[in-house]
Parts: C-alpha cells; structure tokens; sequence
C-alpha cells in the first residue's frame, strides 16, 4: 500500500500528502545525507532520514523504517519490492551490522531479471 502511494485495491488507505511525503526529498532542516548509526565512521553518507524513514537515494526510490531491535520495513517502488524482517534481538556494538539493505536490493534486482 505504502509502495504504491497509499492505494490499494483501488481504494485510497492513507492520503497521498502522506504517501508521498514519505518517499519524498528530505525537509529542510533534515540531515540531506547521513551515515547508518552503525555504519563504519569511514563510509560515505549517502542515507537521508525524515519522519522516522530512512530514504536509501538508490536508483529504485527506495526507503525503509528501521525498528530498535533489528526490525525492518523495506520498500523499493521500481523493483516492485516489500521486505519486512521481523527481529527480536539487541545487538552488541561490537557485534558487526549485518549488511540487510544490500541483501534486499540484490533480491529486488534478482526477481526483476
């Protein structure tokens, strides 16, 4: 539904102000390019974070909502791709990010060849 700017089944489900707002450029006085707070201090910036979204600036439009303990909700609206990974786990800093958003696009990019 989100993917698909708030229609589903022909029917409006949420407004398109906030469909689009979701994927939308990144307000002013928002970080326009940010690293995952995991990320490594050295890795490019490239992430942009408004209204609890993370908006991936990909080729595909894509962006996601993070949850606290490893939650995720993936939509990619030009691979025609949903993924949500349910988690239930609190990880160490220590411990090394798994590297999930680049798993997602690979399936997305998979599935559309």
């Amino acid at each position: 539904m989100v993917r698909l700017g708030g229609v589903l089944g022909g029917r409006r489900i949420v407004p398109e102000a906030v469909a689009s707002a979701i994927a939308s450029d990144v307000p002013d006085g928002c970080g326009h390019r940010v690293r995952f707070p995991a990320a490594p201090p050295d890795s490019p910036a490239a992430l942009s974070y408004h209204d609890l979204w993370w908006i991936l600036n990909d080729p595909y439009g894509s962006f996601m909502a993070s949850g606290i303990h490893g939650q995720r909700l993936f939509i990619s609206p030009a691979l025609e791709l949903v993924v949500v990974h349910y988690a239930s786990q609190v990880v160490s800093p220590a411990a090394p990010y798994p590297p999930l958003v680049r798993a997602f696009l690979e399936i997305g990019t998979r599935l559309q060849n």
